[in-house]
């Protein structure tokens, strides 16, 4: 009978996760299943390999390999091999999740092996529900749809105008470590008294990879910040994202050679949102974050909360210079920001404390 539920792992802190979850979840049809543990291949994953669709999983995993490794490997190579992985995924997957689960719970959804097992899923016809970290500080997502871009969280100006909460938003926000790199420690240098923050993100992250259409890494970004400085009267502070393993020694030089570029990596992201007066994002959760502060957000690339009176959309370099040059007379609309804000944390994420696996318990059976 179709009535279990998967708690599909593919990392130790997902199973920790899910081992939580069971401890307050009631009855034996939910199972943790952790990826790397599944080996078995049946004859009817065999069978049904011919309905595999692992394009998107194989050129994802290509592009992730260039994003974290400086090699020059031709694509070619990269595509059998990842091409050769897929295969065995879909097969180890579709044994692991067979016909009894009718829904599988799954972290971001965005990755190589995550593309592959939701190409099964779908075969299974396994409703799928995703979770990550979340969008306000010390929350959880947990969505039926996906996550970031692809999450179910309103997009229609009209809904915010006619939501109503009174909530109290959180502003506080939680302290990114750094990789011990010398970079994210120092002295603090003086910020300059008039700025646009510009955070950087991971380049391997799916939000880079799958939903940021023109600006396909940092030092993509860090040029066009270079070109619109040149004609512009701001200064633009950046900073690394403290979890991003690559290095960026070369901009760091190139921003001594800008008057109107600097890194800041010693100052947390809150000071560096507080004391801007605009904040310029691919996509990044500092997107939210800034909104916050009610700070003027410009969005480079695909994100959620890119919603006319929220935030400013930047397709390309000419739109993002016309934002520019008229951004001191935006005026954004504070109450559809409180508005987006209260509906995420009160109707959307879940808060994370000792009661969050309850939670997502519930809502997983419940869905």
């Amino acid at each position: 009978m179709k009535n279990k539920i998967v708690l599909l792992a593919f990392r130790k802190s997902q199973r920790k996760f899910f081992t939580h979850m069971l401890d307050v979840c009631e009855g034996k049809y939910i199972n943790i299943i952790s990826s790397r543990r599944s080996w078995k291949i049946s004859l009817k994953a065999l069978k049904n390999f011919k309905n595999r669709n692992i394009k998107h999983a194989t050129q994802f995993a290509i592009d992730e390999f260039y994003a974290k490794n400086n090699l020059n490997i031709p694509s070619i190579f990269l595509k059998v091999y990842f091409n050769f992985l897929a295969k065995a995924n879909f097969l180890r997957y579709y044994t692991s999740l067979d016909n009894s689960y009718s829904k599988m719970l799954i972290w971001n959804g965005g990755k190589f092996r995550q593309l592959i097992a939701l190409n099964v899923a779908k075969l299974l016809d396994i409703e799928v529900y995703y979770f990550e970290n979340g969008l306000l500080p010390n929350t959880m997502v947990f969505d039926t749809q996906g996550i970031n871009y692809n999450n179910s969280v309103p997009r229609d100006k009209i809904f915010y105008e006619t939501y109503q909460s009174t909530t109290q938003l959180p502003k506080a926000l939680v302290p990114r470590i750094g990789k011990n790199r010398k970079t994210f420690k120092g002295d603090k240098e003086a910020l300059p008294q008039e700025y646009i923050f510009v955070p950087f993100q991971v380049d391997a992250d799916t939000q880079i990879i799958s939903q940021s259409p023109w600006v396909k890494n940092m030092r993509a970004l860090y040029a066009i910040i270079e070109s619109v400085a040149k004609e512009s009267p701001y200064h633009f502070v950046m900073k690394e994202h403290p979890s991003s393993g690559v290095e960026y020694p070369d901009l760091h030089k190139r921003s001594l050679e800008n008057n109107n570029i600097s890194f800041h990596n010693t100052y947390s992201t809150q000071e560096l949102i507080e004391n801007s007066m605009a904040v310029i994002t691919i996509n990044s959760t500092v997107g939210i974050e800034a909104l916050l502060f009610h700070k003027k957000v410009i969005v480079l690339g695909n994100a959620f909360y890119n919603i006319e009176g929220i935030t400013y959309g930047a397709q390309d370099i000419n739109e993002l210079r016309h934002i520019l040059e008229h951004i001191k007379t935006f005026t954004p609309n504070k109450s559809l920001i409180e508005k987006l804000l209260s509906y995420l944390y009160v109707e959307y994420l879940i808060e994370k404390n000792d009661e969050m696996y309850t939670a997502f318990c519930q809502k997983i059976t419940a869905a």
